[in-house]
């Protein structure tokens, strides 16, 4: 990545380097955008906050954005997800989905090596493909380790100021900076909260008889439980619990977890050793109605958190990706006097793209949203009656192929409108893009 210089100008500035932030400087720049890539936390020293030993499901629409972002480097490792088992604990009420069946969904049509429903990664390994092509992109600017500490929009530009009291300018300021957005905390955007007073503890384990390609979820009266298929017969799990409880079991010896996770699952994968170090995370659910103010645009986390039950999360956060180079795409062109006339009239139409990209992305947030947050809500509420809904709702899927195909449909982020990236074959290449 070329050196940092006094007053840059840019055409966009992205706050926050972890998996969405990375995905859109490098998407953008690949295009012609010039970037500067702005991350607190020095990857040499620590792994960045999103570059951990978490297990990501990546669905089919993601995989696809990934794919025609070149992040998909031939040595990451991704197990394909073809079966996926749902049921409670102690009730009835299950559903086992076949990629098979659906194939006309998920692509098995064009894809020689589907049916899937999407490939299993972690995220440590993801990142560090990210990390790998943002080494030397000429388009790509980064400082870091460095924080922003404010910012004004005014007259069609951002001006950023850095923790070491330097100054940026660019066209557009990208918010990709979590949770907690300082970004968004700035702007004083109304947000929709919730905390779930639960912690998701990760880690993964080897198990005695391993299912391949198969993922699980259960449901339990604590919270989910997700194990995902890994290589070498290992699996991710995502044990989610009370918040209290989970930081007991963070402390908890192996030989205690592991027989508790026996517990908690069940028999049918025998059982479970050589687990590996464990991380704790808060779940909160976090809306914000409002993702764009001027020249200011909030993507992934910044803008919007769900429960990771049905694993959603950073899938949500690449369709963002998706969307916002999509809003954008009017600037690119081969055509460099094209190019150079839309930035004589660019302000009014960069204003107008992310309006759109507002507007295109809302359905898709809310209504993961409130999937999520019905799921987590559901199936862990202290009401028996609830639960008792819960399990009808899983029966009513299985008993229901139409309903089966919309829940498939809508976990492979294929919500209308889908973004040209969420498509396969999406043409790729360097594009001229200045704003």
């Amino acid at each position: 990545m070329s050196q940092a210089t006094n007053q840059p100008v840019f055409d966009v500035i992205v706050s926050g380097a972890g998996l969405v932030g990375a995905s859109v400087a490098l998407g953008l720049a690949d295009r012609g955008f010039k970037i500067a890539l702005i991350e607190p936390t020095e990857p040499k020293h620590s792994p960045l906050p999103s570059h951990d030993e978490r297990t990501l499901v990546l669905n089919a629409a993601s995989l696809n954005v990934l794919d025609n972002l070149n992040l998909l480097a031939d040595d990451l490792i991704r197990v394909p997800v073809r079966h996926i088992h749902i049921n409670r604990q102690g009730g009835f009420g299950h559903l086992h989905l076949h990629a098979r069946d659906h194939a006309d969904l998920i692509g098995a049509d064009t894809d020689p090596e589907a049916p899937y429903f999407g490939q299993v990664v972690v995220a440590r390994a993801l990142g560090q493909c990210m990390l790998d092509r943002l080494k030397n992109h000429t388009n790509i600017t980064l400082f870091c380790p460095q924080s922003l500490t404010r910012f004004i929009d005014e007259n069609h530009r951002v001006q950023v100021t850095l923790d070491d009291g330097h100054t940026l300018q660019g066209r557009i300021l990208v918010g990709a900076d979590g949770n907690q957005s300082p970004i968004r905390e700035q702007l004083g955007l109304m947000i929709e909260a919730h905390d779930y007073d639960q912690r998701a503890m990760v880690f993964n384990v080897a198990a005695e008889r391993p299912m391949p390609e198969t993922a699980f979820e259960r449901f339990t009266p604590h919270g989910p439980l997700a194990l995902l298929p890994q290589a070498n017969g290992r699996y991710g799990v995502v044990w989610i619990d009370q918040s209290q409880r989970a930081d007991e079991a963070m402390g908890w010896s192996d030989d205690v977890l592991m027989a508790a996770l026996h517990d908690r699952f069940g028999p049918r994968l025998g059982a479970f050793t050589q687990p590996s170090p464990r991380a704790s995370y808060p779940l909160i659910k976090q809306h914000s109605p409002q993702v764009v103010s001027g020249r200011v645009v909030l993507v992934g986390n910044a803008a919007n958190a769900v429960h990771p039950v049905s694993a959603q999360g950073f899938n949500l956060g690449l369709r963002d990706v998706a969307g916002l180079i999509d809003a954008l795409s009017f600037l690119t062109s081969d055509d460099e006097d094209a190019v150079a006339k839309l930035g004589e009239l660019g302000d009014d139409r960069l204003d107008q793209a992310l309006l759109n990209y507002q507007r295109t992305r809302a359905d898709d947030q809310r209504a993961t949203i409130r999937y999520t947050d019905t799921l987590a809500r559901a199936f862990a509420h202290p009401a028996s009656f609830v639960r008792l809904m819960g399990g009808l709702g899983l029966a009513a899927h299985a008993a229901s192929s139409s309903l089966t195909r919309r829940l498939v449909r809508a976990a492979m982020g294929f919500r209308e409108p889908v973004a040209s990236l969420a498509k396969k074959h999406t043409a790729r290449g360097t594009h001229h893009g200045h704003v």
